[in-house]
């Protein structure tokens, strides 16, 4: 299983500020928890109640432009299909309403990350 640690390095490079909240895309949550980005679309879709604003957003095309073009040159050229944006809320959300071994261990790990770098009094 991953450790905290192991967590931290899959983000590394893959978290942005959007609206002043921290996110991380579709694309890269999809990764993240080895599933396609359409399953897991279909599964924000279907579980819609469990993703208010604060938890996920779509970006609009300007937030996107200007966002893809400093990730890597040409990916808005790529992909101009603006992505989901999720809060570690939503990141959270995600190991619920995804299947498999792989959503159990990354909610494990998020949990672990959590309290790992947080005193509990």
């Amino acid at each position: 299983m991953a450790t905290p640690l192991k967590l931290i390095e899959l983000l590394t490079g893959k978290v942005f500020k959007v609206r002043g909240k921290t996110v991380v895309f579709d694309f890269d949550a999809a990764a993240l928890y080895e599933v396609n980005i359409a399953v897991l679309h279909r599964a924000v879709t279907t579980h819609s109640k469990r993703f208010p604003p604060d938890f996920m957003f779509w970006l609009t095309q300007d937030e996107w432009k200007e966002i893809a073009e400093q990730i890597s040159p040409g990916l808005y050229a790529q992909k101009q299909l603006p992505p989901l944006a999720f809060t570690n809320s939503g990141l959270f959300m995600l190991s619920g309403v995804l299947k498999g071994p792989r959503a159990a261990q990354v909610s494990v790990v998020i949990i672990e990350s959590i309290f790992s770098y947080k005193k509990i009094i």
